[in-house]
């Protein structure tokens, strides 16, 4: 067996194919959990306490009991890319919790389960083609969008339509029509010499990597405006990028029919002020 199949299962290191969980998990049943992803850089994080506390308030939303502190997860994330070979490579970090208990939708327990899963990360640098999906964004409203909730299905069916049309992703807009995000990605656009991107308002999860990077665009003295957008608003648009914490920065080629510039100057100027803010900001 290879190192790299180690997972972490509440608290205990065993093989992937040794992992035991109930088939009456609430996760696999209900969705009734959250989740986090983190990328590792060769041991290092970005943006850890961020990432940490929104799965702490995730499980707070969800009333599950954290069943770490942020410190006792980082040393187990650490010791799981020890042993799976990973402390000096790119890394991708999946932190999975899910509600003790079983059948029901109303919960008998506010204890959790946890696993930890590390794998190598596969580095892609091409520009991106998006479709836009029929499926919408589920609106605030019904169910809290800040948090990385386990119940995926409209992403699920959003990128399944991406696969059909041969895309890389799909762009989501809210129930309204208005612009929201990708599958797995925040979404920006370039016109003139400022940058646009979907307000927390459009039903978008508002990611760790979308926040840096708006203030790494401000600390550059671009102009952004973060709104309400048409659909429109991204078809004139001169490029277009995605934002997320396993690729960071990806550029977009196309949507549907629409064409844009790849290495435009102000995104290349962004990219290279988001490299110099993790030079700074990595931290074990």
């Amino acid at each position: 067996m290879k190192n790299t199949d180690a997972v972490i299962l509440n608290g205990e290191v065993v093989q992937e194919n040794q992992a035991l969980i109930s088939p009456f998990n609430r996760g696999m049943m209900y969705g009734d959990g959250c989740f986090e992803t983190i990328r590792s850089y060769s041991g290092k994080f970005l943006g850890w306490d961020m990432r940490f506390e929104r799965l702490k308030g995730g499980l707070d939303y969800l009333n599950i009991d954290a069943p770490f502190t942020s410190q006792e997860l980082k040393e187990q994330v650490l010791s799981l890319l020890s042993k799976n070979s990973l402390s000096k490579a790119d890394a991708m970090i999946r932190l999975q919790c899910w509600r003790k208990g079983g059948r029901g939708y109303t919960p008998s327990s506010s204890e959790a389960n946890w696993m930890i899963q590390a794998s190598a990360l596969s580095k892609h640098h091409n520009a991106i083609n998006l479709i836009l999906a029929e499926t919408r964004c589920i609106p605030s409203v019904a169910l809290e969008r800040k948090y990385k909730l386990s119940n995926g299905l409209n992403y699920i069916k959003a990128a399944q339509e991406a696969k059909e049309k041969s895309g890389d992703d799909s762009l989501m807009l809210t129930v309204n029509g208005k612009i929201s995000e990708t599958t797995s990605a925040n979404i920006f656009w370039v016109k003139g010499d400022k940058v646009f991107t979907p307000s927390v308002e459009c039903d978008l999860l508002p990611g760790v990597t979308r926040s840096i990077v708006i203030n790494v665009i401000q600390s550059l003295g671009i102009q952004i405006e973060e709104g309400v957008f048409d659909l429109g608003a991204i078809e004139e648009a001169e490029a277009v990028f995605c934002t997320n914490s396993l690729k960071e920065i990806s550029e977009v080629q196309s949507l549907d029919e629409h064409r844009f510039e790849v290495s435009h100057p102000l995104v290349q100027k962004i990219k290279t002020g988001f490299n110099r803010f993790k030079e700074q900001e990595l931290e074990a």
